[in-house]
């Protein structure tokens, strides 16, 4: 995974994440609530950015 990949593979997931958070809370409070759907976001954001860390510095680290 190339470097400008990586970022923007990363913002797109942060922006995303912060989509869910924000419009899940507007629409979705009534059905699972307003924590759950912060949880959630939250989870996705950091699950996903260390698998997109891992192989980003897999790859990086094959160059050196």
């Amino acid at each position: 995974m190339s470097d400008k990949t990586f970022e923007r593979s990363l913002t797109s997931l942060s922006i995303l994440a912060v989509l869910w958070m924000v419009l899940g809370s507007i629409f979705l409070y009534w059905a699972i609530g307003i924590a759950w759907i912060i949880i959630i976001g939250l989870v996705v954001w950091i699950v996903g950015g260390g698998a997109l860390l891992y192989y980003w510095g897999k790859n990086y680290m094959s160059r050196v």
